[in-house]
């Protein structure tokens, strides 16, 4: 029996679609249970770009894909990338998925605009749907199969209507029909694939630093995004769970509003966001960019008790002189390693404390890496305790480098 999970050490954008589709051929299932189509994955796979939002990047590969109950669907998104894949796909959606209805982006803009400070939301109807969900007036896949969803669909307009927002209905039949062949139990599905000794990965959205409690609050998602979001996401226990893989960038990014204590400015900030494509997979909006945040990257790896690290875009950082990495904060005059409080308003407080490390003109050619790369891996585990698995020198398949 094996399952292992793939998870996000930063705010996101650290490259889990290559690294979930470098190591799913060795897996049967790969499961997403959290987040919805607000988050994206840039996969290049056997030479064809593929931008997935929900569907479990491993299925390329011939991997059973799982949309588990802490996904909320967009159907209409779903259907779409659904047509990227030739032949088909073997997926399976849970019946207990909520349902982002057409008026909900209508909300989630509308609630935006009553903030003071914008969190920089997608504008998806990620948030409505967790919010109606928890206020028990969600819609879930389950329904649309139903006699009752008439009566719940109005019950929601109702709700829609009195916060002010239109009303859009919503193609029902559509939806049915790309559900259809889709819907069922991952509880019973998953659990009976795990006693009978198949691989299972599970591959989360978003990052740790934008969990809905652990993150930089009010600036997160909706969902839990690190690895104890997986029970409530799935039904299925992280003790179980053999390798936890965080990915982080050899920098860090940041897309929306919230503090971000390694940001960098100016040319060299165009120079990092021009070479590593730093644009968003969803919303193309350009990412923030600062140097590695080892603080950040200590709490996230000791709250997603992480045993791996996947290093992706590397080679981002060729050709520069020296590489700054964030390896405590000042906090008043005082210097600290770790930090335990990354809600946003403490963390506008720190400052950052930068270690300089040589640079280097490539990162890896004929072969082998470049010794500073080698010494910046060195440092990466020594500062973390954790041991750097994979190291990504580009987007393809061939550009990642295996040291386990």
């Amino acid at each position: 029996m094996s399952a292992d999970l793939i998870i996000g050490l930063q705010w996101g954008d650290e490259g889990k679609g290559k690294a979930v589709d470098y190591v799913s051929p060795n897996y049967d299932i790969v499961v997403r249970y959290n987040g919805g189509d607000n988050a994206g994955h840039t996969v290049v796979h056997r030479g064809r770009t593929y931008k997935f939002h929900l569907v479990p990047s491993g299925i390329l590969h011939g991997a059973t894909g799982v949309i588990a109950t802490g996904v909320v669907v967009n159907p209409d998104s779903l259907r779409e990338e659904l047509s990227q894949i030739d032949g088909g796909a073997k997926l399976l959606v849970s019946h207990r998925c909520h349902l982002i209805l057409p008026s909900y982006s209508l909300l989630d803009r509308h609630l935006e605009g009553l903030r003071e400070g914008k969190v920089g939301t997608t504008g998806r109807g990620i948030g409505p749907a967790y919010g109606l969900k928890a206020l028990r007036f969600g819609l879930r896949v389950g329904d649309l199969f139903e006699a009752t969803l008439p009566a719940k669909l109005k019950e929601i307009r109702r709700i829609i209507e009195y916060l002010g927002v239109e009303w859009i209905e919503p193609d029902i039949a559509a939806w049915q029909s790309t559900l259809e062949p889709h819907v069922g139990d991952e509880v019973e599905f998953l659990h009976k694939a795990w006693n009978e000794g198949k691989r299972i990965l599970f591959e989360g959205a978003q990052g740790v630093l934008l969990d809905l409690d652990f993150g930089t609050y009010p600036f997160v998602t909706s969902s839990y995004t690190f690895s104890d979001g997986l029970h409530p996401g799935s039904g299925f226990f992280p003790g179980n769970l053999e390798w936890i893989v965080g990915v982080a960038k050899a920098y860090t990014t940041r897309v929306g509003n919230g503090s971000f204590p390694s940001e960098l400015s100016g040319d060299l900030a165009e120079l990092i966001r021009t070479k590593g494509a730093e644009f968003g997979t969803t919303t193309g909006r350009p990412r923030r960019v600062g140097w590695l945040d080892l603080v950040a990257l200590r709490y996230a790896v000791k709250l997603s008790r992480t045993n791996l690290i996947f290093l992706t875009k590397v080679d981002v950082l060729d050709g520069l002189d020296r590489i700054g990495v964030v390896d405590a904060y000042d906090i008043d005059g005082q210097r600290v390693q770790e930090w335990h409080d990354f809600g946003d308003t403490t963390l506008s407080k720190v400052r950052p404390v930068i270690n300089w490390l040589d640079g280097w003109s490539y990162s890896y050619r004929s072969g082998e890496m470049h010794p500073a790369v080698l010494r910046f891996k060195a440092y990466i585990e020594n500062s973390l305790n954790v041991r750097v698995g994979w190291m990504s020198f580009g987007p393809r398949d061939d550009e990642t480098l295996c040291m386990l």
